[in-house]
């Protein structure tokens, strides 16, 4: 059986390529850049249930990611968080955060207004150049 991503994320967001261990998506959400990374393990719903050696694979992918986002966004903050209240598969998001967004400083899961959708030319713009970043992050096989 191949691995299954909850369809709350798939709905949600815009897969960008598989990492050693990781899928790794693109919120569709205009007000704010903001990954997700889903370790392809299933049944794990908090980092303490992977086995050690893939939670070091992780936190390297979470830095990755976290660099990654910082060199393309620029941003002020970067916000790294697994929640997990809705959706319990183990996911991990990445967000760019600055200090003029709307919700600054406050955190974006205590929004309760809809973020807008990306722009169609603009969504498919910014898809198409983090594929190519998230392509030149492989992390090679022996690591995992």
């Amino acid at each position: 059986m191949s691995f299954i991503v909850d369809p709350r994320i798939v709905s949600t967001c815009i897969e960008l390529g598989d990492w050693s261990l990781s899928r790794v998506f693109l919120k569709n959400n205009a007000d704010y850049p903001w990954l997700i990374l889903v370790p392809r393990v299933d049944n794990i719903q908090d980092l303490d249930q992977l086995p050690q050696e893939l939670q070091h694979t992780l936190m390297d992918e979470i830095s990755r990611l976290s660099t990654l986002v910082r060199d393309y966004f620029t941003p002020d903050k970067i916000n790294v968080a697994t929640l997990g209240n809705i959706v319990s598969q183990l996911h991990v998001h990445v967000v760019a955060r600055f200090t003029n967004d709307r919700l600054w400083p406050h955190g974006i899961w205590q929004d309760v207004q809809p973020s807008p959708s990306r722009e169609e030319n603009t969504r498919q713009t910014l898809v198409e150049e983090l594929r190519i970043r998230i392509n030149s992050f492989i992390v090679p096989e022996n690591q995992v």
